[in-house]
């Protein structure tokens, strides 16, 4: 790992992912609840009378679901390097309560601290996505892995040049632990 990704990842993370941090968050056993209103979320739909083919809609769906799941296996393999590669270079990730974190560097710093601190089996339940445009979805869920449970408020991904999808924005907060 070099420096740059390291001091952007640990300098907002610290020793926030530890189990006792994460306890103060959240009851063990309370349900995951995004910190967000439904107004800041209801920002990223689709605009009323926007017209999509169902082509379009099913090529977009198609390119996130894979990228996702592309995600989720890197990160579960515990390959930081891989999981950033779903990011763009420009992304910005917010994960509540730990900051925000800009571009793919640090999306790979950020993820190979978690990793290193033994967080893995990352799954996804309640996924849904919305298509907001040609060339882009939404995808919302809520999160769970050995150390943690959480929800994803926001997964802004963009179709690029190439027909696959990456990460524009990346919003997560971490609601308890296990």
């Amino acid at each position: 790992m070099n420096f740059h990704k390291n001091t952007i990842a640990l300098g907002l993370l610290g020793a926030a992912l530890s189990v006792t941090s994460l306890s103060t968050f959240a009851a063990k056993n309370a349900e995951p609840k995004p910190l967000l209103s439904p107004e800041v979320v209801n920002v990223y739909k689709a605009p009323a009378g926007l017209v999509i083919s169902e082509s379009q809609k099913k090529k977009v769906i198609k390119a996130v679901e894979k990228a996702s799941e592309g995600w989720r296996e890197a990160f579960n393999k515990g390959d930081a390097k891989a999981a950033a590669s779903f990011y763009e270079e420009d992304s910005v990730t917010t994960a509540i309560p730990f900051g925000i974190y800009m571009g793919e560097d640090a999306a790979e710093g950020l993820w190979e601290y978690i990793i290193g601190s033994g967080f893995k089996n990352v799954e996804y339940m309640n996924t849904k996505i919305e298509v907001i445009s040609s060339d882009a979805a939404v995808l919302s869920a809520s999160w769970k892995m050995n150390k943690a449970y959480g929800v994803i408020t926001k997964e802004l991904w963009v179709l690029q040049e190439d027909g696959t999808a990456k990460l524009r924005v990346d919003d997560f907060e971490v609601v308890g632990s296990k």
